[in-house]
């Protein structure tokens, strides 16, 4: 446990978790332009940060028929990871929500993101850091500074600090 809101998992790395890190930091993986990170107008010293994005599974809000759906060849491999996280740690879980590879490249001066909450309903959100980018994830004023290979999961509103060099490479889910 880090905090209040923040809970931190052991990540054993298997495997298959590595090969997927390598696989989704390889020159071989696509990634997607973002112009914004979320629908939010910017706010208070908050900025509406462009990232470049890989989804594995849509969010089933943004659906015509109101499901989760898989958009990557690679959606077993990461529910894989994430569930094998998941349950080594003895959390619960009934159904993904979404799954996303996010890619965040430094600004010319550290900013934050604009808070925001994945879903306008329950839900819980795993991040497993795969660079050493840094770049702090707050939830509801909780700050946690992530280290390659670690993993939280928390509930609530939310934002990240851009990273100050290196690209922030995350592998984010949300679950029910």
């Amino acid at each position: 446990m880090v905090g209040k809101m923040i809970q931190k998992l052991e990540n054993f790395k298997s495997n298959e978790y590595l090969e997927l890190k390598e696989h989704i930091l390889s020159n071989d993986f696509p990634w997607y332009y973002n112009s914004i990170s979320t629908p939010s107008l910017e706010q208070n010293n908050h900025v509406n940060t462009p990232f470049y994005g890989h989804t594995f599974i849509r969010r089933p809000e943004d659906e015509e028929g109101k499901y989760p759906r898989a958009y990557s060849s690679s959606v077993d491999w990461v529910t894989r990871v994430c569930l094998s996280i998941l349950n080594a740690n003895q959390i619960k879980i009934n159904s993904f929500l979404r799954i996303n590879a996010n890619c965040t490249h430094p600004e010319k001066k550290v900013v934050n993101s604009v808070p925001h909450q994945d879903h306008y309903y329950d839900h819980t959100n795993l991040i497993l850091y795969l660079t050493a980018a840094g770049g702090e994830t707050i939830v509801e004023g909780e700050e946690y500074s992530p280290l390659e290979d670690d993993a939280i999961v928390f509930k609530g509103e939310h934002y990240m600090r851009t990273p100050k060099k290196d690209r922030r490479i995350i592998l984010i889910a949300t679950f029910i």
